[in-house]
């Protein structure tokens, strides 16, 4: 289904931008931007109005001027699809982006919504504006995607996590019944701190492989004893201890 959507032309900000990425990205429909004059008061060929036409009514109209609740409409959109609990790393992004456009925190140079107004041509009225604004839209989605990605990975990752088992009745030692890179945010030493190793049968070369999890998530201390060389067992232990393959049994 294609969805004809109303923002405004000229200068663009983070909030509208990153409000069609989202839509892009969260709905199954085909997303087609028009981006109008300010003053337009006819908008009755639009599925949806996003930042402008003095109108909010959660539905159609998303001007987060008509709004109080120190929103922009990055922030009424994202309301609007109603995934905020389950990936709320993207919740704190649209907040910073909220933040910014309403006035609460200004965006530091290198931030999010500063990149975003970067994309701006120069002149603003000049026809290569629509362009920038499409390619303003492709970054925000290139961030989001991976941040909607990770969040996915995290879950199955709880999953996999909860499906594990002790390595040969060890109650130190998980096994992992698949690889995931993200069991650290499960298997740390704030929540398993009994745990002093995880083990995993890589689907690829079959070979049994081990990590040391940390103290805390992203933090490079171990909860466990570093691994130490050994050339009959292991073919490979990193200098650091952490990480080890073992040979073939």
């Amino acid at each position: 289904m294609t969805k004809t959507i109303a923002t405004h032309n000229k200068i663009f900000h983070a909030d509208e931008v990153t409000a069609v990425a989202l839509l892009k990205l969260f709905t199954q429909d085909e997303i087609v931007v028009q981006r109008v004059d300010h003053n337009r008061e006819d908008f009755s060929l639009f599925d949806m109005v996003i930042d402008i036409s003095r109108k909010f009514d959660g539905v159609k109209y998303f001007d987060h001027h008509q709004h109080r609740g120190g929103k922009s409409s990055a922030g009424l959109i994202w309301e609007y699809l109603g995934v905020k609990k389950e990936y709320p790393k993207i919740s704190k992004l649209v907040k910073l982006v909220d933040d910014n456009d309403v006035g609460i925190v200004k965006a530091k140079p290198f931030e999010y919504s500063s990149l975003i107004k970067c994309f701006n041509s120069d002149p603003i009225d000049s026809p290569s504006q629509d362009e920038a604004f499409d390619k303003a839209v492709e970054f925000a989605m290139t961030i989001l995607e991976s941040m909607k990605t990770s969040q996915e990975s995290l879950l199955k990752a709880k999953e996999i996590v909860e499906n594990s088992y002790y390595f040969n009745n060890n109650p130190h030692i998980i096994e992992l019944e698949n690889f995931t890179p993200h069991w650290t945010s499960y298997i740390n030493g704030q929540t398993r701190a009994e745990i002093k190793a995880v083990v995993w049968q890589d689907e690829i070369d079959g070979k049994f492989k081990v990590k040391i999890p940390p103290k805390r998530v992203g933090s490079f201390e171990l909860n466990g004893k570093a691994l130490k060389q050994d050339s009959k067992n292991m073919e490979f232990v990193h200098s650091a201890g952490f990480f080890a393959v073992a040979k073939y049994l």
